[in-house]
């Protein structure tokens, strides 16, 4: 399956601060949905990818740190 497009993206609300990435193609019972993490740190927004492990990325803005899982 090619990356999700930023219409592909969704964000379901963990907490004020935390959000679960999915991918909208993907049925929300499959777990293959969850592309990865959100978490709102002080200014800066924490992004963790299921997809691709790694380091912590940040990003300025909940935009830009949700972008950051389309192509």
């Amino acid at each position: 399956m090619p990356a999700p497009t930023a219409h592909d993206i969704r964000l379901d609300v963990i907490s004020m601060n935390e959000w679960r990435v999915c991918d909208r193609r993907v049925p929300q019972s499959d777990s293959r949905c969850v592309l990865g993490f959100i978490e709102r740190r002080g200014f800066e927004y924490e992004v963790i990818s299921v997809l691709q492990p790694g380091p912590v990325r940040t990003f300025g803005s909940l935009a830009s740190a949700t972008l950051s899982f389309s192509e």
